[in-house]
C-alpha cells in the first residue's frame, strides 16, 4: 500500500489520504483520516460511495440548512450524493473512511438510498454487528499506518473481487459515454442501461461528479494565477461558463469561491461563509 499524503491544513486539522492498495484498487479509490474540531460545514457530492467510522465525536447530519438533523455515533455509508450536505460533531472530530466505486458498493451492499437528501444509512442498519466489531477494531490501531492497514484488511474480504466486477471505468476525466461503450464493445445507449443498472446512477451524472471531483482535486484550483477557463477545458468542461454553471449545480458554489478555500480544507470541505 502506497504511503499517506498529508495535507497541510490551517489551524487544528488534520486530513490524510491513502491509495487504496493493488488488491482493491479495482473497487476502492482511496482510504483517508480527518481529525478536527468538528465546526459546521458542507460535504460536498463524489461519484464514491463512502464507508465513514467515527473514531471519536458525536456527528449531526442535514440535507440542508433548516431542515432536521440526524444523529450518527459509530459508522455509515454516505450513497452518492446530488448536491452539498451540512455536518457538524460534538466535540471534536475525528473519522476515518474509504471512497468505494458505486459498482462495487453495490455488489456489496446492495441498492442504497438514493442521495437526493435521504439520510444516509447506518452500517449497522447493513452488516449488523460487523460494523461494531470493525469501530472497535480501527480505535485499537495505534498509527495511522495501522488503521488503514487495518480498513483495507476488513474491505479486501468484503468486496467483490476483481473478476466480480467487469464494470470499466473512466480513464481520463474527460470519458464520455461513447468512450466506456467502446471498452466493451456495446452501443452508448446500452452501455447507460448497463451502469444504471449496477450502480444505480444515471451515467451522465456520474461522469458529471466524476469530472467536477477532478476539478476539486487539482492543485490548481487555488492558484490565483491559473486560468479557470484553461482548467475547466482540461477536465472535460466545454468552457468556464459550464464548470461554473455545474460546480453551482453542484456544490453550491462557484469555481472562484472553491478557489479560495482549495487550499486549506479537504477538496470535499466548504466551511460556511
Amino acid at each position: 500500500m502506497a504511503g499517506p499524503v498529508a495535507h497541510p491544513m490551517p489551524g487544528d486539522v488534520r486530513f490524510t489520504t491513502r491509495a487504496a492498495p493493488p488488491s482493491l484498487d479495482h473497487a476502492v479509490l482511496e482510504l483517508w483520516h480527518l481529525d478536527d474540531p468538528g465546526a459546521p460545514h458542507c460535504g460536498l457530492p463524489k461519484p464514491y460511495v463512502e464507508i465513514v467510522v467515527s473514531l471519536r465525536g458525536i456527528h449531526w447530519w442535514r440535507a440542508a440548512p433548516g431542515m432536521p438533523e440526524h444523529r450518527y455515533a459509530t459508522a455509515w455509508v454516505t450513497p452518492v450524493q446530488d448536491g452539498p450536505r451540512c455536518a457538524r460533531a460534538e466535540g471534536r472530530r475525528e473519522l476515518v473512511g474509504a471512497r468505494l466505486q458505486p459498482w462495487a458498493a453495490k455488489a456489496w451492499l446492495g441498492t442504497l438510498p438514493p442521495g437526493n437528501g435521504t439520510p444516509p444509512p447506518r452500517l449497522s442498519a447493513l452488516l449488523g454487528r460487523e460494523a461494531g466489531l470493525l469501530r472497535d477494531s480501527l480505535k485499537a490501531a495505534d498509527s495511522l499506518d495501522a488503521l488503514f492497514e487495518r480498513f483495507a484488511a476488513w474491505l479486501e474480504v468484503r468486496l467483490p473481487d476483481r473478476d466480480a466486477i467487469t464494470l470499466p471505468a473512466p480513464c481520463r476525466d474527460t470519458d464520455r459515454a461513447m468512450d466506456l461503450a467502446r471498452a466493451v464493445e456495446a452501443t452508448p445507449r446500452h452501455y447507460r442501461r448497463l451502469f444504471s443498472g449496477r450502480t444505480d446512477l444515471a451515467l451522465k451524472r456520474w461522469l458529471l461528479l466524476h469530472r467536477i471531483d477532478a476539478v476539486l482535486r487539482d492543485p490548481r484550483l487555488a492558484d490565483p494565477r491559473f486560468s479557470l477557463a484553461v482548467l475547466a477545458c482540461e477536465h472535460g468542461f466545454a468552457d468556464q461558463a459550464h464548470l461554473t454553471r455545474e460546480m453551482k449545480r453542484f456544490t453550491g458554489a462557484t469555481p472562484g469561491q472553491l478557489r479560495h478555500r482549495a487550499a486549506h480544507y479537504p477538496p470535499h470541505m466548504l466551511m460556511p461563509r
